[in-house]
């Protein structure tokens, strides 16, 4: 009796590995742009460039632009442009985060 639940249970999880690396992506993700990177994710690789240049991100975040660091990120990534506003406006340049 054990042993038919073991070769039961060793063929159910060969199936189950088999069929879930059989899975096709089907393409690149959602919202990806050139190169198969993320929109806005060239833009927040550059202020997160400008937070380290400037000392440790989060506190630099914290401290100086007065938000935590997951919202300015998340800022860079998902509005560009605006992010390139508030560069601009610490006088820091906008980089890849403004687009023509």
């Amino acid at each position: 009796m054990k042993r038919k639940f073991l070769a039961a249970s060793a063929a159910a999880a060969m199936t189950f590995g088999v069929a879930a690396s059989t899975v096709d992506a089907g393409g690149p993700p959602a919202g990806t742009g050139e190169r198969g990177k993320p929109v806005g994710i060239e833009c927040m690789q550059h202020g997160l460039g400008l937070l380290r240049s400037l000392g440790a991100p989060a506190q630099v975040s914290r401290d100086v632009i007065r938000l935590p660091l997951n919202v300015v990120l998340a800022l860079h990534r998902e509005d560009p442009e605006a992010a390139a506003g508030v560069l601009e406006d610490f006088g820091l340049p906008p980089g890849p985060c403004l687009t023509d």
